[in-house]
């Protein structure tokens, strides 16, 4: 029996309810342990991605990480709607008047998100490599429980002071986000990419 994308969320996001009400979310959880589901849908100018933080049975926040919609109207639009669905804990909300197209692109991308379920990282000790600022940048990513618990920077040739420390804060933002969407340091793009792309390449993920 195929399930519905609705079911699929339920499945996601009722357990973590249950076990949270019957146990305790510190007990269970180790505290406000949150877990990071991707998606994607099509909106009106391309696809929507979407980043949503689920905690103790509980959406924490939605991020959109790429929109090609509309500047001003579309992309103001999927905000809105993030943040009803935030707000109702659930993808069952209003769309936003005049654009429709951004509005239930975005619901459909926090749907495929919940329906995917939590991302799960190869455990281990994986190395990658990428090109970077002025050459190659080579990391390696450990991999607890399917979470990535360190990223080391084994080697950086880019400027001194600039690009090796938006390397740093680019590994320290994965580790946080447990993604590999997360924003370039400013100044630094191609060492900040570098870093991205060879975690990417360590952890197996396709383009």
């Amino acid at each position: 029996m195929t399930l519905s994308k609705q079911q699929k969320i339920a499945m996601v996001i009722l357990p973590l309810l249950t076990i949270a009400i019957l146990f305790g979310g510190n007990i269970v959880f180790g505290g406000p342990e949150s877990q990071f589901l991707e998606g994607v849908a099509e909106g009106y100018g391309g696809e929507i991605k979407v980043r949503v933080e689920v905690a103790e049975g509980e959406i924490l926040s939605v991020d959109i990480l790429e929109i090609n919609d509309t500047p001003g109207l579309g992309d103001n639009a999927a905000r809105r709607v993030a943040d009803s669905i935030i707000e109702a804990q659930s993808t069952e909300v209003d769309i936003v008047s005049g654009a429709t197209l951004s509005s239930k692109g975005l619901i459909n991308a926090v749907e495929d998100a919940l329906a995917n379920g939590p991302i799960a990282y190869p455990n281990g000790s994986h190395e990658g490599e990428a090109k970077g600022y002025a050459g190659d940048i080579k990391v390696q990513v450990n991999v607890v429980s399917e979470k990535i618990q360190s990223i080391e920077i084994v080697e950086i040739n880019d400027t001194p002071g600039l690009g090796d420390t938006a390397a740093d804060t680019i590994k320290e933002r994965i580790i946080e986000a447990q993604s590999t969407e997360v924003d370039v340091v400013s100044g630094a793009t191609l060492s900040s990419r570098g870093t991205i792309e060879a975690v990417r390449n360590a952890l197996g993920l396709e383009e």
